[in-house]
């Protein structure tokens, strides 16, 4: 198929595959060519800096989205399956370095691939361009369900910081050895501060610390039902790599964020990475887990939204060392629960647990229009034991991720 500027096709019209393939050739005159793929989210914004796939990050946490290079075609291999909930688009780019324009490639080609087969395929023309420095090659998006491919094949004079501004994003210059030269590296990170996740932006209210066991703090459901955003960040001092709160991460220990919980119509159940129990933004309980970072190399860690606190009869959100030593002294364990209209509600895990790997870290109860955030800190051996001591009264079979 010869996808024309403008046109939209579902993917599925052409293949049963839950795997595409994408390849991206642009020839320039002189000059160098970025290209990348990125995912945004429900907003179109790029809220998350691990969804920038590029020739410094060659793939997502998940492997939802992979790139590899070949000579002058850069290919990105997509599995839908992979594709977290909250990616809702795919945008592949095209940019161009230094003084070279997009009029400057003599003949590109785009081409999709299903079981290496082509399905659809288009001429990237530089003549067909004026003064633009980054264009939007191509978005994969979700609709109703499916996936569907649009050709925009249009651009920005800007280049890629005006690209990246498109979606929230800038771009940060840092240096980084490519092909053994010194070079810049171009990777988005978000315009939304240390106060802002997926386009929720907090209160600019001091931060509430809850720094004692039983320490609580009230947030107001009947002037703001917005949701509320948990987010777990931890350290092992040998980390190389820095988080929202200056945490380094480590690849020494798998820390997981979970919940219990038990809504209001009586239903209850557990959101872990274990037994891939993610939970539902959409749907009963509407509570979501972003994704299992293991090796700990993400740098906003692992993160849940409340999307409709006001559901909740009570909930305990708890941490758990899947793998690697029990210390959590060492891990400087951190969760903040924000949401808009309201101080973020902050609690470091310093207790110097050394022999159980389950940290109850607060608890979430409904009092009149209220839901109550009270700092636990309590440690346990294994889920059953944690279940027990809240009485939600699960049956627990063996699980593994």
């Amino acid at each position: 198929m010869e996808l024309q500027k403008g046109q939209r096709i579902k993917i599925g019209d052409s293949t049963t595959s839950h795997q595409i393939e994408l390849k991206v050739s642009v020839p320039i005159t002189h000059g160098e060519i970025d290209i990348s793929c990125f995912g945004v989210d429900a907003q179109n914004k790029l809220s998350d800096d691990r969804y920038f796939v590029f020739y410094n990050q060659l793939h997502t946490p998940e492997n939802a989205v992979s790139m590899k290079t070949d000579k002058n075609i850069t290919s990105f291999l997509i599995d839908f399956k992979k594709i977290p909930a909250f990616i809702k688009k795919l945008v592949i780019t095209v940019a161009a370095d230094g003084n070279s324009m997009i009029k400057d490639i003599k003949r590109g080609e785009f081409s999709v691939l299903a079981n290496q087969q082509t399905i659809a395929h288009f001429a990237i023309l530089g003549e067909n361009y004026e003064k633009e420095k980054a264009i939007i090659l191509a978005e994969i998006y979700e609709k109703d369900g499916i996936w569907r491919l649009s050709l925009v094949s249009s651009g920005f004079h800007g280049g890629l910081s005006a690209l990246l501004a498109h979606f929230g994003g800038e771009e940060i210059k840092e240096p980084v050895k490519r092909d053994g030269f010194q070079t810049e590296i171009k990777s988005p990170s978000s315009s939304i501060d240390n106060s802002t996740v997926n386009n929720t932006t907090t209160s600019q209210k001091a931060p509430v610390n809850l720094k004692k066991r039983g320490d609580s703090h009230k947030i107001s459901l009947e002037k703001n039902t917005k949701e509320i955003h948990v987010n777990l960040n931890w350290n092992m001092n040998m980390g190389q790599k820095t988080g929202w709160f200056g945490a380094k991460s480590t690849a020494g220990i798998d820390l997981d964020l979970a919940c219990m919980y038990r809504l209001k119509t009586g239903e209850r159940g557990v959101i872990q990475a274990l037994g891939n129990s993610f939970g539902s933004a959409h749907t009963a309980p509407y509570i979501f887990l972003d994704q299992d970072d293991r090796t700990g190399q993400s740098m906003n860690g692992e993160n849940m939204w409340l999307k409709k606190p006001e559901f909740i009869e009570f909930a305990i959100v708890f941490a758990y060392i899947y793998d690697g030593t029990p210390n959590w002294q060492d891990t400087n364990a951190k969760v903040v629960l924000k949401q808009l209209g309201e101080p973020p509600i902050e609690i470091l895990i310093d207790n110097p647990d050394y022999t159980n790997r389950f940290c109850v870290i607060a608890s979430l109860t409904a009092k009149e229009n209220q839901l109550e955030v009270k700092r636990e800190e309590r440690f346990f051996g294994s889920h059953m034991e944690v279940d027990r001591a809240y009485g939600f009264g699960f049956r627990w079979v063996t699980g593994h991720k």
